[in-house]
């Protein structure tokens, strides 16, 4: 029988999974600490730590981005805001072009 510490960390990396799903890199990662704090298994533990990295790398990534989209396209947010007229954006191709080599050039530095 799982005992009540271990079905609370396993409960934890679910819920942390799902987030990484939906790409709530801040979530998932709290989830993925909180199945750590109450782990008591190295694996598991460092499995979840995995999870940390994973999502910590994510972000990144995520930030890099929307300052892309800031800086070349002018778009103020990546976030959705349920607005056609905050959520589409006319650019010039060459703009496009521009934070499309820029995020080609990030993903060649990420590991």
């Amino acid at each position: 029988m799982t005992s009540n510490i271990s079905t609370n960390h396993l409960h934890y990396a679910d819920a942390a999974a799902a987030e990484e799903r939906d790409s709530a890199w801040g979530q998932a990662s709290a989830l993925w600490q909180q199945a750590i704090d109450l782990c008591d298994d190295s694996a598991h533990e460092a499995a979840y730590r995995e999870g940390i990295a994973r999502c910590d790398a994510a972000a990144a990534v995520d930030r890099e981005l929307a300052s892309i989209a800031k800086r070349v396209l002018r778009i103020p947010t990546l976030e959705t805001r349920k607005s056609d007229q905050l959520d589409f954006h006319e650019v010039a191709v060459w703009s496009v072009q521009e934070a499309l080599r820029l995020a080609y050039r990030l993903h060649r530095d990420v590991p």
